[in-house]
């Protein structure tokens, strides 16, 4: 196998913008899956965060890539446009738009549906339109503004784009279901407050042992699967941060994709031309 080299990112749902973003870097190689870098950043300075990546080939970004087609053909009558034919003109659109004007349009639309990828198979995720518990809609308008500011020369974001030669490929990726996909059950390593932190802290130090032995525990099961190595000089990150567990699982996501992308579902099997519009999330099968 080529080394190759990806990422994972995962953004804050708070209404600070720019927001909290967690990014973990690794190398995949004959070896399995190594981390190379872990950086709490911000939204606003990402693209310059991946940039020093030069040969960065695959991005997953732990957030909805687009809006439900219901949603996006009532916000095309409200711009008095027949409708919109590809990703890039929603974006285009979605940049002139402030959020306080997008919240106030999602307020008048009066419902919450999901995409063809969040039900699909049995999934059960959540509407990137809900506005509480959580939080999607503001994660969703700023994680879709980000995307759209990456060099277009250097990523191509699926399955909106057609690939680049030595480009680099951007997928949206859910951490829980790469880690229901690999019989990780416990999922307790979000902190609701500061007194079940402590708690909390164990949990995530549970699930990072966990990961890096699923190789050797489902050696049968997964064993195209890379191996998980992260150094312990990395650790202290993911103990104490839910967000970097996320970008995290979404790092090793991208890497499953990267090297056995047969393991993946295609957003063509859906059989339906709305995930060209609301998108796909890569989740193993």
């Amino acid at each position: 196998m080529r080394d190759k080299v990806v990422a994972g990112v995962d953004f804050s749902s708070s209404k600070e913008n720019p927001n909290e973003t967690w990014l973990v870097v690794g190398r995949l190689s004959n070896l399995g899956f190594e981390i190379l870098e872990v950086k709490k950043t911000g939204s606003h300075v990402l693209s310059k965060d991946l940039d020093a990546h030069k040969t960065l080939s695959a991005l997953g970004v732990d957030c909805p890539f687009s809006l439900p087609v219901a949603f996006l053909n009532f916000l095309a009558s409200k711009k008095i446009k027949k409708g919109y034919q590809s990703w890039q003109e929603v974006v285009e659109e979605l940049v002139f738009i402030p959020f306080d004007e997008f919240a106030a349009l999602a307020k008048e639309f009066g419902k919450e549906p999901k995409r063809v990828t969040d039900t699909i198979g049995g999934a059960a995720l959540n509407s990137p339109m809900k506005r509480v518990n959580p939080a999607m809609l503001h994660l969703t308008y700023h994680g879709m503004r980000t995307l759209a500011s990456l060099d277009p020369s250097r990523y191509f974001i699926l399955p909106f784009q057609d690939p680049i030669p030595f480009g680099c490929a951007v997928i949206e990726v859910q951490p829980k279901e790469t880690l229901k996909y690999l019989g990780i059950t416990d999922v307790s390593y979000v902190s609701k407050d500061k007194h079940d932190e402590n708690e909390a802290e164990a949990h995530r130090d549970k699930l990072v042992q966990n990961l890096m032995k699923v190789k050797e525990r489902k050696a049968l099961t997964l064993k195209e699967i890379p191996a998980l190595i992260i150094q312990k000089s990395f650790l202290h990150n993911f103990r104490h941060s839910d967000r970097a567990i996320n970008a995290l699982v979404s790092c090793y996501t991208t890497a499953m994709y990267s090297a056995v992308p047969e393991h993946f579902d295609d957003p063509f099997s859906a059989d339906s031309l709305e995930v060209l519009l609301e998108g796909w999330v890569f989740r193993a099968k």
